[in-house]
């Protein structure tokens, strides 16, 4: 003698696996951009509006940081070297403060290190669309097409981020 399920419960089965198909489709569909950048709108100390469409076509090196940050000053000094040079080869370092004064103490922290890149201020809606941003620093590089292909948490150097930089240039590293 076969085995037969109820009609009940060969629908519900039906219906169960169906639905876990459409879940399934749609996570995949949903992750097909996950990578992407989110876009920011953000001042810079100069009052500008600045946006990561203004970036288009670079590769991105996107710190979040801090002046009170003893690892994010002592990271400055490689994306220094990193912008100089780079710069002309397509790459374009942002830093984007945290700092709750940032108009104030910025430009003194901007000329005592040489800072040579842009320097925008931070919105809670760019920490959390950068993934609620919470241990600084933390650093993004961003292709060409304006998808995250490498972040980092913590202090970083120019030796850790350089092949990931000449990779996405299209240099050999």
């Amino acid at each position: 003698m076969a085995f037969s399920r109820p009609q009940g419960a060969k629908r519900a089965l039906s219906l169960s696996i169906v639905f876990s198909l459409v879940l399934v489709l749609f996570a995949c569909q949903s992750k097909a951009d996950s990578n992407k950048a989110p876009d920011f709108t953000l001042l810079n100390l100069q009052g500008d509006t600045v946006t990561l469409d203004d970036y288009k076509g670079k590769v991105i090196v996107l710190n979040f940081f801090a002046t009170y940050c003893p690892p994010c000053r002592a990271e400055i000094p490689d994306f220094v070297k990193l912008q100089e040079e780079y710069r002309n080869k397509g790459l374009i370092v942002i830093g984007i403060s945290v700092d709750s004064n940032g108009m104030l103490i910025l430009p003194t922290f901007i000329n005592r290190l040489g800072i040579n890149y842009p320097i925008l201020l931070a919105t809670n809606k760019v920490l959390k669309d950068y993934g609620n941003i919470d241990i600084l620093p933390t650093t993004f590089i961003i292709d060409r097409q304006q998808r995250i292909i490498k972040q980092y948490t913590g202090m970083i150097t120019r030796a850790d981020v350089t092949p990931v930089i000449e990779k996405a240039l299209g240099k050999a590293a």
